[in-house]
């Protein structure tokens, strides 16, 4: 295990962590924008950008660091569940009980990508604690 990356693995957890709160306030500015898929959900749209390319990196990043099987998992499982949300936002049909069927299990996954980030961020932090050295004493 690498302590420094395994330290920025865990940082970028908590950014990831962070974005992931930003999109739920963003799609909740674009609601009350106006509703429809227009430009109140122009950030919500470019933070999800930003949140693929992250987590793509954070695969990468845990998989450097070697912090674990399970936490290289669990970053590419929110990886796939973030393209997952970019998937549904392509075939969404707006108006339609199929969109707003969507539209739920589209923030129920947004939820879960929320619980898994801070779920790997405290395996992480476990990981470090338990590779860190004992402390002195005199």
């Amino acid at each position: 295990m690498s302590p420094v990356l395994t330290a920025v693995l865990r940082v970028w957890m908590m950014l990831l962590l962070a974005l992931l709160v930003v999109q739920f306030a963003l799609a909740g500015f674009g609601v009350g924008y106006g509703g429809g898929l227009g430009d109140g959900f122009d950030l919500h749209f470019m933070n999800g950008d930003v949140l693929l390319y992250l987590y793509a990196a954070a695969v990468l990043l845990a998989l450097a660091a070697r912090a674990g099987a399970a936490i290289a998992r669990l970053t590419a499982l929110g990886a796939l569940l973030v393209l997952l949300q970019h998937g549904m936002a392509l075939v969404n049909v707006p108006g339609t009980l199929w969109g707003q069927s969507l539209f739920l299990v589209h923030a129920l996954n947004g939820l879960a990508l929320i619980l898994l980030a801070h779920r790997t961020g405290v395996l992480v932090r476990n990981r470090m604690r338990e590779k860190a050295p004992a402390p002195r004493t005199r």
